[in-house]
């Protein structure tokens, strides 16, 4: 896991000698889950699942919470448990801004708070910045309330990656000697029986688009005051940019109202969905999958 850019489908290519797309710049390739080709590392069989960041930009906030959700409930259902969760964080960034911090903090509410002893932050791009620097920032975040310490003091581990295979297999070796372990969203939607909008991610994401929501349309009374003044003062030029900026603001405030009521009125998760789907395809081939159940199921 981790934001768009992280490097999370370069990570798991060099460890699984796979060939998913990897995207370019803040742009993402990762809409949907993709699996690692399974490959062999000591003694274990391993396969990679990498997820979208909830800053995708080809996909809202609550589909990528979704999706991650439906997949992680399905292995629940089938008692299949993760050895563990790596957090990818750009060590290059030289501030941890607040997309984020909103990636990390929707982490730790799908892992819980037992289950981050199975986790790791894995600092990436660990060669691009010099060694002054990287350990300065490294120290921010690891004694920082507010970024990594509450997880690193739950047990979560802090690595670097420096950019080769031998450095993420390494990395890599140290999660495989993890217990394989339920994590909190699992147990809320599959034991609790819990929607989305009452798991603990759901109820952090719903916070925080309730937050941007209430600032658009803060911003949105300022421009009324200052449109009506523009057109008091006969400025054309100035009504013109003001609309335009009004345009997208009521857009944004329009887009957030529809992800908090996607996220409020989503039907319950789906916990039997094919897990090696992967790519575009997913929605098509998962509702032919779902038919074909139900109507075995009725035979």
């Amino acid at each position: 896991m981790g934001p768009t850019g992280a490097g999370k489908t370069t990570f798991i290519n060099l460890a699984s000698g796979s060939q998913l797309r990897v995207g370019s710049g803040l742009e993402s390739e990762t809409a949907y889950i993709q699996l690692s080709k399974p490959f062999i590392l000591d003694k274990y069989q391993i396969v990679l699942i990498d997820t979208p960041g909830f800053d995708d930009t080809t996909k809202s906030e609550a589909d990528v919470l979704r999706g991650i959700a439906e997949y992680l409930a399905t292995m629940h259902t089938r008692k299949q448990y993760l050895h563990g969760i790596i957090y990818l964080h750009r060590i290059t960034d030289n501030r941890m801004g607040g997309t984020a911090l909103r990636n990390f903090r929707m982490f730790r509410e799908l892992c819980g708070g037992d289950a981050l002893a199975n986790c790791a932050v894995v600092l990436n791009m660990w060669n691009e910045v010099s060694d002054d620097i990287r350990r300065a920032r490294e120290k921010e975040l690891r004694e920082t309330d507010v970024f990594f310490k509450p997880a690193i003091d739950a047990g979560t581990l802090m690595m670097h990656h420096e950019g080769g295979a031998p450095s993420a297999r390494a990395i890599l070796s140290q999660i495989a000697q993890n217990n394989p372990r339920p994590f909190l969203i699992q147990r809320e939607i599959v034991d609790m029986g819990k929607p989305i909008s009452e798991t603990s991610a759901g109820l952090v994401l719903l916070g925080d688009l309730a937050a941007k929501h209430l600032k658009q349309l803060a911003q949105l009374h300022e421009m009324e005051a200052e449109l009506e003044e523009a057109v008091r003062q006969k400025d054309e030029k100035e009504q013109r940019e003001l609309e335009e900026i009004q345009l997208k603001t009521k857009r944004e405030r329009d887009r957030l109202e529809e992800e908090q009521r996607r996220i409020r009125d989503a039907p319950a998760v789906a916990t039997e969905v094919p897990l090696r789907t992967v790519g575009p395809l997913q929605t098509i081939v998962t509702k032919v999958w779902r038919a074909w159940r139900a109507l075995r199921e009725r035979v």
